[in-house]
């Protein structure tokens, strides 16, 4: 099967663009943990629009959700670090800072290795984005042309 880059830069696109609204909508610094799946949800967002780009059936769509979701995550691990760094209020990515921050308090991995604990935290971001990418470019070209209700 080869790779169709147009699907995977369309599925990239959308994860940068779900990623921009989580970061720069305002009023979303305020949301702590619940901030947890709505990052996730970029790999979905990214397979979903992959797989259907890809045009190519659910083997195709999880491929193509697979590079997209893992660009999505790349560039997920990359903002978090940096407002982690930085202490930027970046949206959603500032709730999730403030939650590390205080969970510093009750672990004190956290408190003595930070570094490495966000490290591993963008990492983990970046593998759970990617496989959510690979389940959504799988099912969304089997929802094509389907009914949501069917009687």
């Amino acid at each position: 099967m080869p790779t169709d880059w147009r699907a995977v830069v369309s599925g990239a696109g959308a994860a940068v663009v779900y990623l921009a609204v989580l970061a720069l909508f305002p009023g979303l610094e305020g949301v702590r943990v619940a901030g947890v799946p709505l990052v996730l949800g970029t790999g979905l967002v990214a397979g979903a629009a992959a797989g259907m780009a890809a045009d190519d059936g659910p083997a195709a769509g999880a491929w193509h959700g697979l590079l997209s979701g893992s660009l999505g995550g790349a560039i997920f691990a990359v903002t978090l670090v940096y407002v982690f760094a930085a202490n930027e209020p970046y949206g959603v990515f500032h709730g999730l800072n403030h939650v590390l921050a205080l969970s510093a308090a009750d672990f004190t991995v956290v408190a003595t290795h930070g570094r490495a604990v966000v490290a591993g935290v963008a990492g983990l971001g970046w593998v759970l984005i990617a496989v959510l990418g690979v389940y959504a470019g799988y099912v969304a070209p089997q929802r094509q042309g389907g009914a949501l209700v069917e009687e």
